[in-house]
């Protein structure tokens, strides 16, 4: 393929949702008034997003237009080993001095030092594991060495007669409809990103460390896995503040979807560390190379999960967030997130219990309750039955 869309993230800049702009959800800009899509690239491209009725993301009067940054790599010319690396964006001259005679050790520029930052935004598990994306001395790939007019990889910077510019168009298909009283409007939760934790949003990307050579299947997978909390922590890799709710209340959940890079197997949430809320898994590209939508070894969709009706949450409930990937070959700047689509919701303690995971007590119950009736009413029968029976044509006074 000529290029690599590796995300584009919508959202609306309107002064309806100023004070949005401090609200965290995962790869919503900096300075965006509210975050719209869902921030996903080439791995969502045969990803319906569909919202049972009546809940729906909604606009504003006088809010007739959106803004999408768009994150395009040029792959021309390249092999498809150049290109899947170029697509992980690997720190090139542009963005690293190297020292000594090892090109491995290296030092970022000023320019790119400011893009990562020094403060952590990787969990324990990453940090315990020297996780190269962590820290800016050892950072080596990814969304801070992909600047706009970087070339990825050296190998590509003084190439002759360079292709001339191309021009790309994005076609996003939005439907809408009338707002009526009874939309439920949508937004999206500060949860999930497997990188971070209940204190840390998360550090967006990561690294995946190759397996030792010659390892089992079952060897060669790299599990990250972390508990954060619906609502998100009070901070974001971004520093641009809280989430949109700190309160402990109901919401209702009605969509989920992952979001993996090439390599990736699955991400599933979890609730209480035990219950399968949802598990998103990819589908790969099968056909010939450079067939548009089913390129060999890319992404080309995510599985996703729908509820109806809605899942009620609070939003405080810890969430168990594992990412899979295949390390049989190391891979850099790669994501496990989620983006959750939920809905405020009337605070009705009484409402809210008989519609979370207690329903299915109340199931429970219902049952209980048939079948007392059902041996109760068998008991009169049985009873009954010993009875000597009446000639109906007698008086009885």
């Amino acid at each position: 393929a000529d290029a690599y869309l590796h995300h584009h993230v919508v959202f609306s800049d309107h002064k309806f949702y100023e004070r949005e702009k401090n609200w965290w959800s995962p790869m919503k800009p900096k300075g965006a008034n509210r975050g719209v899509s869902f921030g996903a690239g080439t791995e969502s491209r045969g990803t319906r997003q569909a919202f049972p009725s009546p809940y729906r993301f909604t606009t504003v009067k006088g809010e007739d237009s959106l803004i999408a940054n768009v994150h395009i790599i040029n792959t021309r010319s390249m092999e498809a080993r150049d290109a899947h690396k170029c697509l992980e964006c690997p720190c090139s001259s542009e963005d690293r001095m190297l020292g000594g005679n090892d090109d491995n050790v290296t030092a970022l520029f000023s320019a790119v030092v400011p893009r990562k930052g020094l403060e952590n935004h990787c969990n324990s598990f990453l940090l315990a594991e020297d996780n190269t994306s962590c820290s800016p001395s050892a950072y080596f790939g990814g969304l801070y060495c992909c600047e706009d007019g970087e070339y990825c990889m050296d190998a590509f910077k003084d190439v002759p007669d360079k292709p001339e510019k191309s021009t790309y168009h994005l076609r996003y298909t939005i439907e809408y409809e009338p707002v009526s009283r009874d939309t439920k409007p949508l937004y999206l939760a500060a949860c999930c990103d497997a990188t971070g934790d209940v204190d840390l949003p998360g550090n967006i990307e990561y690294d995946i460390p190759q397996c030792a050579p010659g390892g089992e299947d079952e060897d060669c997978v790299h599990v990250l896995e972390t508990t954060q909390t619906l609502h998100g922590a009070s901070s974001d890799v971004f520093g641009t503040g809280g989430s949109r709710s700190e309160e402990d209340k109901y919401v209702e959940v009605v969509y989920m979807v992952g979001h993996l890079h090439r390599g990736g197997i699955s991400v599933a949430l979890y609730l209480n560390d035990t219950e399968l809320l949802c598990e998103s898994l990819p589908t790969y590209g099968s056909g010939e190379p450079g067939e548009i939508g089913n390129e060999p070894g890319y992404i080309n969709s995510m599985s996703s999960c729908t509820f109806d009706p809605p899942l009620v949450l609070r939003t405080t409930e810890k969430i168990r967030v594992v990412g899979k990937y295949n390390s049989s070959e190391p891979h850099q700047g790669v994501m496990s997130l989620f983006y959750i689509a939920v809905s405020d919701m009337p605070q009705e303690p009484e409402d809210v219990r008989s519609r979370t995971h207690g329903g299915s007590v109340l199931v429970a119950m219902a049952v209980g309750l048939a079948l007392l009736a059902a041996i109760l009413h068998w008991r009169r029968y049985d009873k009954r039955r010993q009875y000597d029976a009446v000639d109906t044509s007698i008086n009885i006074e």
